[in-house]
C-alpha cells in the first residue's frame, strides 16, 4: 500500500500523485501557482471541485503543515481552520457544484447535502457523538452515487451510474479481505462511469476519464505497483507522518492536560429539514457525553 492521491475536477483537470510520481493537468491557476513554487515539500491531499475551486494541504520546506482553498461552501471553509485541525489527515470529497460534501480528519467530520442512503449509513455508526466505526473512504459521484468503506471494512454503495466499480465492489465482498483490499476510491462527479480504485497491492482499476487522465494514468500504473511493494502493509511514508513544528508544540501543551481532557473529541454536523437548519457541535471527553447543541 502506498499514499495515492487522485483528484478530478468539474473543468478537466486532475492531479495524480504517488510516492514516486505525480502528475497535473488543467489546474485552477492558484493552484498551479502553488504548486510551481518552491514553498511545497510534501503534499499531503488534493481535492479539486466545481469551476476553479479546490483544496490542498501541504507541509512546507521549513516543515510547518499549511491549508490553501478556493471557491468551497462557507461551511467547509470554516471547518478547514478550526484551531488544531489534523492537517496531515483531512481527507474532502465533493458532489457535483460542490453542492454536498464530506470531510473528516479522523476525529472531526463535517457533512452536507449527502444522499439519504449514505446519510443514514453514517449515523447509523454513531453513538453518544462519535463513530463506532469510523469512515475510512468516502466519494461522492454524479448524482446521488456514492461509496462508503469504513474502518472496519463495511461497505455500502450506490453506484448506477459506476457500474464496473459496482461490479469490481461486488467481487470483493464475495473474497477473503476483498473490501479491506481496497485502500482508495475516487468518483468523477461530473462523468458517468468515471473513478479509479487502488489496491493494497498497487493494482489500479479506472475507466470513463479525460482522455489526457487515462494517459497520465497509464504512464503511472507500474509506479503505484512499485512504490506498494516498497511500503510495508499498514505503513506510511515516513515523511508524511514526521510530527511538524506546531505538532510537537501542541504535544507538550497536552502533556499539561488532565486525562480526560487528553481524549476530547469534537464532530460538527449541519443539515436542512423543514426550511430549518439544524447545527450540533459535539464535544466528547471521558464521559461520552454531549457538551452542547443549537437550533436556529
Amino acid at each position: 500500500m502506498c499514499d495515492a492521491i487522485f483528484a478530478f475536477g468539474q473543468r478537466g483537470g486532475h492531479y495524480l500523485q504517488c510516492p514516486s510520481k505525480r502528475d497535473r493537468n488543467k489546474l485552477p491557476q492558484r493552484l498551479q501557482r502553488l504548486l510551481s513554487s518552491n514553498d511545497v515539500a510534501h503534499i499531503y491531499h488534493v481535492t479539486l471541485g466545481y469551476h476553479d475551486s479546490f483544496l490542498i494541504t501541504y507541509r512546507d520546506r521549513h516543515g510547518e503543515d499549511h491549508i490553501a482553498s478556493h471557491g468551497l461552501p462557507h461551511d467547509l471553509t470554516n471547518f478547514l481552520h478550526t484551531k488544531d485541525r489534523s492537517i496531515p489527515h483531512l481527507q474532502l470529497t465533493l458532489g457535483p457544484q460542490n453542492s454536498s460534501f464530506f470531510i473528516g480528519d479522523g476525529t472531526s467530520y463535517l457533512w452536507l447535502g449527502l444522499p439519504t442512503p449514505l446519510l443514514y449509513a453514517l449515523e447509523s455508526r454513531i453513538r453518544n457523538g462519535a463513530f463506532t466505526d469510523k469512515p475510512r473512504i468516502v466519494a461522492l459521484g454524479a448524482d446521488d452515487n456514492f461509496i462508503l468503506i469504513t474502518e472496519n471494512h463495511a461497505a455500502v454503495w450506490n453506484l448506477p451510474d459506476y457500474r464496473m466499480l459496482s461490479r469490481m465492489l461486488n467481487y470483493a465482498r464475495t473474497q477473503q479481505r476483498g473490501i479491506e483490499e481496497v485502500t482508495e476510491v475516487v468518483l468523477h462527479a461530473y462523468r458517468y462511469q468515471g473513478f479509479v480504485a487502488l489496491s493494497r497491492n498497487g493494482t489500479l482499476l479506472y475507466e470513463n476519464l479525460p482522455e489526457w487522465s487515462l494517459t497520465a494514468l497509464d504512464r503511472m500504473k507500474e509506479s503505484f505497483v512499485s512504490d506498494s511493494n516498497a511500503v510495508s502493509p499498514g505503513t506510511r511514508k515516513m515523511e508524511a507522518i514526521r510530527p511538524s513544528a506546531r505538532e510537537r508544540e501542541l504535544k507538550k501543551v497536552a502533556e499539561f492536560k488532565t486525562k480526560w481532557d487528553d481524549r476530547t473529541d469534537s464532530m460538527e454536523r449541519r443539515a436542512k429539514a423543514k426550511g430549518l437548519k439544524l447545527s450540533l457541535s459535539l464535544s466528547i471527553g471521558g464521559g461520552g457525553g454531549v457538551k452542547t447543541g443549537k437550533f436556529w
